[in-house]
């Protein structure tokens, strides 16, 4: 009798523990890890912060011989917007370095003239349109490259015209072996004619005088 007593006893104690413990626990969702005060907590965040395929904030590299601007995502229409501050306007500017945008397909080189140009036309804040094109044909010539428009817009959000003198540089990637190759503006009609350019190893440059959309042919 005495030994039944002290179980019963035993059992009592056990499970008075055990809803001491349980309402004392904080209660957690099924296959969650409790937290505690020393639990690390990590954001991931790229180079030059937080980005949207399509726009994007120019934040140059000046450690070399041009203020270089690494092209970001286009947006699901191949278009990309860079925009540039008055801060960064003027950083360029006192440099007194081309402004170079390294784009996949091609390098965009404007002379440090050609940035006073454009802000001549668009003032000290303005907005790089960069627009890539994928077409295999170019009237009845084989396109060896994307196509690439270029444009300016104002703080406005207004097109603007812009002539450089000298003219811009944009130099296509192309492949060395490739030969015939000439340098093609979309005009203003919609035909394609024949710009100046010239090759050299596994690029061919195409002289940009004024905005539009270009692109490299084969005859």
């Amino acid at each position: 009798m005495e030994k039944h007593v002290a179980c019963k006893f035993l059992i009592s104690c056990l499970l008075l523990i055990a809803v001491i413990l349980s309402s004392a626990a904080p209660s957690l969702a099924a296959g969650e890890v409790p937290k505690t005060e020393e639990d690390p907590v990590f954001v991931v965040v790229g180079p030059g912060g937080p980005s949207t395929p399509g726009k994007q904030e120019a934040d140059p590299n000046f450690s070399g011989n041009a203020a270089v601007v690494v092209a970001g995502l286009a947006d699901d229409n191949g278009n990309l917007a860079i925009h540039f501050s008055d801060v960064t306007v003027a950083k360029i500017l006192v440099s007194k370095k081309p402004l170079k945008i390294d784009m996949p397909a091609a390098d965009l080189v404007f002379s440090a003239k050609n940035v006073r140009e454009i802000v001549t036309a668009a003032g000290d804040v303005f907005t790089l349109q960069i627009g890539y094109g994928s077409a295999s044909k170019i009237g009845n010539r084989t396109a060896v490259t994307k196509q690439i428009s270029i444009g300016v817009k104002n703080v406005g959000g207004n097109n603007k015209a812009v002539t450089f003198s000298p003219a811009a540089k944009l130099a296509f990637k192309v492949s060395s072996s490739a030969k015939n190759l000439k340098g093609a503006k979309k005009a203003a009609n919609g035909q394609w004619k024949n710009v100046a350019g010239s090759k050299s190893g596994n690029t061919f440059t195409v002289s940009v005088k004024d905005l539009g959309e270009y692109t490299v042919v084969s005859n």
